[in-house]
């Protein structure tokens, strides 16, 4: 992405705004087991922002259809039976070392211990469940603006 397109992406705080095709060919990758959640995530982030965005909700499943280097970014819920997101995480960062993944969870987060985990990702790579869907579209626009 171009300084001017990062620049206008930034100020306008909207994908839709931008008008630029590279942001709308971003792809989202989403795994929680609760579907409800998969389906609200996508139907904010696909059809309110123009992302492509793939939902599972088994972990493992995921996993197994995972294509590597074509994702812009991975929601993965914390907590899931069968597979938390830590443990996915560290399978998708074996076959996709650069993807970027922000954890979801509806539980407090000990930031301090996770840092000690998983020292390459920031603070804001978490989101909580109680989030509103505008909130998690500014989040995932604001995560996006480095690529």
């Amino acid at each position: 992405m171009t300084n001017s397109n990062k620049t206008r992406f930034m100020q306008s705080g909207r994908i839709s705004d931008t008008g630029d095709a590279e942001l709308k060919n971003m792809k989202i990758l989403v795994v929680d087991d609760d579907p409800d959640i998969t389906s609200l995530y996508k139907a904010t982030l696909e059809g309110q922002a123009g992302f492509k965005v793939d939902t599972y909700n088994d972990p493992r499943e995921a996993l197994s259809n995972f294509k590597p280097h074509y994702y812009n970014i991975s929601l993965i819920d914390v907590r899931m039976p069968g597979m938390d997101g830590f443990d996915l995480y560290k399978e998708l960062k074996k076959l996709d070392p650069i993807i970027k993944v922000c954890f979801i969870t509806g539980y407090e987060v000990n930031y301090k211990a996770l840092q000690e985990i998983f020292p390459e990702l920031a603070q804001e790579c978490y989101i909580s469940k109680s989030i509103t869907m505008k909130k998690l579209k500014e989040h995932v626009d604001y995560l996006l603006q480095d690529l």
